[in-house]
């Protein structure tokens, strides 16, 4: 099953710890050593246990493999922030230690720089480029409906990114506009008489068109271009594809209720093979955080996108409905909740998936300087295609701690 929200690569769990945990936001609960260079470093260790109990993806009971894992995950970020220049460095590896299951072990990598620069009042550009070395479980991604069989090891891949933007407009004043450019190189590098097929270099070019309102909200008109170009010719014919997407929305930053972005418009993909069906349709992305009460959130989110498909046919027609309520307790204590749907339309086979994911967890602020995290992840997938249904149940305990 191909899952666009699964966690499966150390750039999410290394994004989590550094960016969003509570633990390592830069306030005061971080730890964060400060040298006389003026470069700030957030180090800190995720260390978690967990129990899975379909390690492969299987879709028969009689082929379903268990097993507790640990995984230990160091990151750290480094900051400097010179005027109106802000240069940040992240780094981080993971590994996963199957108990029941060595061939399932992994160690993946990340590391991304970025920096954002303020010209003057009404310019301003940025650059990111980042490195990733990840894996996907057996079963999954290029192997999913194989419950693991055809494999004595994880897939691994390299994913290499450069990008940045150039934006024009003072911020006090209404319009502005950004360009935008990155180009992406994904390589598996190993069971490659498969694999070969799937490598590809992803170029992308956009602009965005924003004018700011009076109410701390912004209307904008975006476009963007992706030309996707695979290293080998798949068996069942050229994959290399066009994509053009052009929406409308409006982005809005917290009132006494909500914050969020909505955007719906068109996106076209369009294959060089003329044997392969093109995609024209309608494409939308909102992200709405709803705060009824100062200690309690809902985050709502749907999307629509076209994506290539891990194995064969042309493209999946991907619609994604989720919802998460977060909740704290009291400053020690709080908890979330979470659903996620999508469902896969395949074009060019007869095939069609639903997938679920339900999610439970709790957090425990033990000190300042380590979290305990514990909750569980359901997944229910179901597919026309009875080799891609599975059920998945993970249950886990994490310590975040840092300085």
């Amino acid at each position: 099953m191909n899952m666009p929200f699964k966690l499966s690569c150390v750039a999410t769990v290394v994004a989590a710890t550094v960016f969003t945990s509570p633990v390592f936001a830069v306030d005061e609960k971080a730890g964060v050593i400060r040298t006389e260079s003026g470069i700030d470093f957030i180090p800190g260790v995720n260390s978690g246990l967990k129990y899975d109990d379909n390690i492969t993806s299987a879709n028969s009971s009689a082929d379903e493999l268990d097993s507790w894992i640990l995984t230990v995950t160091p990151a750290v970020q480094a900051q400097l922030i010179d005027g109106d220049t802000t240069f940040t460095l992240d780094a981080g590896i993971e590994y996963g230690d199957y108990f029941s299951s060595s061939d399932d072990n992994y160690l993946d990598a990340l590391i991304k720089a970025k920096a954002d620069v303020d010209v003057n009042q009404s310019r301003r550009f940025g650059f990111d480029a980042s490195y990733i070395s990840g894996h996907e479980d057996r079963g999954s991604g290029i192997f999913e409906g194989t419950s693991g069989a055809d494999q004595d090891e994880p897939n691994t891949y390299d994913v290499t990114s450069v990008g940045g933007y150039y934006e024009y407009g003072a911020k006090t004043t209404p319009a502005r506009v950004r360009a935008n450019a990155k180009y992406s190189s994904k390589e598996y590098s190993n069971f490659e008489s498969i694999t070969q097929y799937r490598n590809f270099d992803n170029t992308a070019l956009g602009a965005t068109f924003y004018y700011d309102t009076q109410s701390a909200s912004s209307i904008f008109l975006d476009f963007q271009h992706v030309d996707t170009v695979y290293d080998i010719v798949d068996p069942t014919g050229d994959r290399d594809s066009k994509t053009n997407t052009v929406q409308v929305g409006v982005e809005w930053q917290a009132s006494a209720a909500t914050e969020g972005s909505i955007k719906v418009g068109y996106q076209n993909k369009s294959f060089d093979n003329e044997n392969r069906d093109d995609f024209s349709g309608l494409s939308w992305d909102a992200k709405v955080t709803w705060k009824p009460l100062t200690y309690s959130a809902f985050d709502f989110s749907t999307g629509r996108t076209s994506r290539d498909p891990n194995g064969v046919g042309d493209y999946i027609r991907g619609t994604s409905y989720g919802v998460k309520w977060h909740h704290e307790w009291s400053e020690l204590f709080t908890s979330s909740f979470g659903f996620k749907q999508v469902d896969d339309d395949y074009t060019g086979i007869e095939r069609e998936d639903k997938s679920k994911v339900y999610q439970f967890g709790l957090n425990y602020y033990i000190t300042r300087w380590l979290t305990l995290n514990t909750g569980v992840d359901v997944f229910d997938v179901e597919s026309t295609d009875s080799q891609y249904s599975y059920d998945r149940n993970i249950y886990f305990i994490k310590a975040e701690m840092t300085l």
